[in-house]
């Protein structure tokens, strides 16, 4: 399996962080939040998801991840395409992809803050 790290880009101004076609089993590298303020932002999930579950989760030390709530207090998990709001002072961002197969899943992280 491969090891899928966070591609991060500028669009319009706004940036955009990418982890594109990850598959289960996959290693995925999380993303340090640089500042210092409460990020807002958007996360979208889509792509081939094959019975995979995809979780968006969080970490202060990047060690231990645990599951990110969107601004509705709802897991931000998904075993089709989503979108969810979000608003967090994490300092590190990671997908989880979970069982499944045949799945290649992007998720696009949108940061405000």
């Amino acid at each position: 399996m491969a090891t899928v790290s966070p591609i991060t880009s500028v669009v319009d101004g706004i940036p955009r962080v990418t982890w594109a076609d990850i598959v289960t089993g996959d290693t995925i590298t999380s993303l340090p939040v640089p500042g210092r303020k409460l990020t807002p932002a958007s996360v979208q999930i889509g792509g081939t998801f094959g019975g995979a579950t995809v979780k968006l989760q969080v970490s202060n030390d990047n060690t231990t991840f645990y599951d990110l709530k969107d601004t509705s207090g709802t897991t931000v998990s998904a075993t089709s395409g989503a979108i969810f709001e979000l608003s967090s002072s994490a300092a590190y961002f990671k997908p989880s992809l979970t069982s499944g197969s045949a799945n290649a899943v992007d998720i696009t992280l949108i940061l405000r803050g």
